[in-house]
């Protein structure tokens, strides 16, 4: 088993939970108290062996002992804490991994403060920019003065001048009130458009598809009711027609649904319509059939487990009603992918087929992102596969998708690192591109990525284009038929990468789009310098 910062601090976390001195399980272990204390500091590796004795002693899962969730924990932690709010502050990496262990609950309630503050931090910089750009405002701004100017002016007036008469005096309040209504009117608008439906106290929260992504990462991406469920339904259906007309019969049996393939002439903005009242739902023609199978178990899912998905869609993670919509939604998707690539069926074609994505395209009839996805999601304890990370991004490079099994550090704010396989996959559109790449901390994955294109429903609706990448630690690689006849050991073949650019203090980087973390640039500086810096150059 490899080294890792966080097993030594779950191990001391355990022994003194059960209250056993070092000594006590030293000798139930049958090694020396000296030799249980260098575990514990990190200073050995726990093997096997000893693993399992623990997991004996303490009768713990020896899964207990998997650095995965710390690990992703750890990573989210890091990324807060060099922000460029902790400039002047320099945390070990140690400390956080014993936080991490010892203090999930502290870790979590930070990361929330954090992204509240991120929350703001973008709530402020819009708000400045509709401030300095906005007509509107800027109008509102110039009336506000002429009003409070008139107020004043006529007010003084009244004020200054005993002798004023009555009819005069008269006309200025008359002016003065005239004003004040144009006045409140005018404030209430501006507030209106400061505070508008961006700016509520709702911001604070972490976005919905951020929280359906902690969710999913807490629950490692399995889900074994939704899995059972999906079996118990397949079961129940005929096997002697295509998965097509199998959904669509069913529906049409048993919730009254009538499915009708229409062209853009009946709906051009939408690729599936349903109509809940009517009962009818519409696919467009324009999706390919492995899209179509997907949408009919979607709403066949809907349909008869809305209950299973509500009473799963419960963590701490889905803080307001719309992330539990979201999570509802992408539990109903991992339904959909349950039911069509049936678990043990899949994880034997897998292992068999060595990953290879377009072989069980072929075998299952499914796309490639949902061949993707549903490879992230064979994390049975008893039964699973290669733990895996997977990553979606757009053009302009926003992480749309992330899910990591395989301790791959993602971004959760900002973009990733430019010399991702992800992003140079969009130079060569439709083919799979792999990657060794070497983390600053000297970690190593293998990724692969491929772009892919949403189906359009005609010239005027605009394509969307996306790079999806697969990977997993590189001592898993050899279990990938995209690692065959590369050296996983060679330094040539290892690309030098980090998170992103503000948490990485790689030297020299040719492509660095920031600068690296306060901390690390007092050791950036060399003898000799670049008179032409680049943009993240300082």
């Amino acid at each position: 088993m490899a080294k890792s910062p966080r097993l030594g601090t779950r191990l001391r976390r355990l022994r003194k939970d059960k209250k056993l001195t070092q000594v006590d399980l030293a000798d139930q272990l049958g090694i020396s108290a000296s030799y249980l204390n260098l575990l514990e500091h990190n200073r050995r590796s726990i093997t096997v062996p000893i693993l399992l004795r623990l997991s004996q002693i303490l009768k713990v899962d020896p899964l207990v002992f998997s650095p995965q969730d710390e690990g992703h924990l750890i990573a989210e932690i890091t990324d807060t804490l060099k922000d460029p709010l902790f400039e002047d502050d320099d945390f070990d990496e140690t400390d956080i991994a014993t936080m991490a262990a010892e203090a999930p609950a502290l870790c979590s309630a930070l990361k929330k403060t954090y992204d509240a503050y991120k929350s703001t931090q973008s709530d402020m910089q819009l708000l400045s920019e509709r401030l300095s750009q906005d007509l509107l405002f800027a109008d509102s701004s110039f009336r506000l003065r002429t009003l409070v100017t008139s107020i004043l002016s006529s007010t003084e007036i009244v004020h200054d001048n005993d002798d004023l008469s009555a009819k005069d005096r008269k006309e200025f309040l008359k002016i003065v009130l005239k004003d004040s209504e144009n006045l409140a009117d005018t404030v209430s608008e501006m507030l209106g458009f400061v505070g508008g439906d961006g700016f509520t106290d709702k911001s604070s929260a972490p976005s919905p598809v951020e929280a359906v992504s902690d969710f999913i990462q807490s629950k490692n991406n399995y889900f074994e009711a939704i899995e059972t469920a999906a079996d118990e339904f397949r079961a129940t259906l005929r096997e002697d027609i295509t998965p097509t007309q199998t959904l669509a019969e069913y529906l049409r049996r048993e919730h009254g649904v009538k499915v009708e393939f229409a062209d853009r002439d009946q709906h051009d903005t939408e690729a599936t319509l349903f109509d809940d009242q009517y009962r009818h739902l519409i696919l467009s023609k324009a999706l390919p059939q492995a899209s179509v199978d997907f949408h009919l178990a979607l709403l066949c899912g809907q349909l008869a487990f809305p209950d299973l998905f509500s009473e799963i869609a419960v963590g701490p993670e889905l803080v307001n009603e719309a992330a539990t919509t979201q999570a509802i939604s992408a539990l109903t998707n991992y339904f959909a992918g349950a039911y069509l690539l049936p678990y043990d069926t899949f994880l034997t074609a897998a292992e068999k087929l060595r990953y290879d994505i377009e072989l069980l395209q072929q075998q299952f009839g499914a796309s490639y992102e949902q061949i993707c996805h549903r490879l992230t999601t064979l994390q049975k304890p008893s039964e699973s596969g290669i733990p895996l990370h997977l990553i979606r991004s757009d053009i302009a490079g926003n992480i749309s998708k992330r899910f990591t099994a395989s301790g791959l550090r993602i971004p959760r704010y900002g973009n990733s690192c430019p010399r991702w396989v992800l992003h140079s996959a969009f130079l060569t559109p439709g083919v799979i591109c792999p990657q060794i790449s070497e983390m600053p901390d000297g970690g190593r994955f293998f990724s692969i990525a491929r772009t892919v294109t949403k189906p359009s429903l005609g010239y005027t609706q605009p394509k969307r284009h996306y790079a999806i990448s697969l990977g997993c630690d590189v001592s898993h690689a050899h279990h990938l038929v995209y690692a065959d006849g590369m050296n996983l050991a060679a330094p040539r073949t290892v690309v030098p990468v980090g998170v992103t650019c503000r948490l990485c203090d790689r030297p020299n980087c040719a492509q660095r789009a920031a600068s690296p973390p306060s901390q690390a640039r007092d050791t950036m500086h060399p003898q000799k310098r670049n008179i032409s810096p680049g943009i993240g150059d300082f």
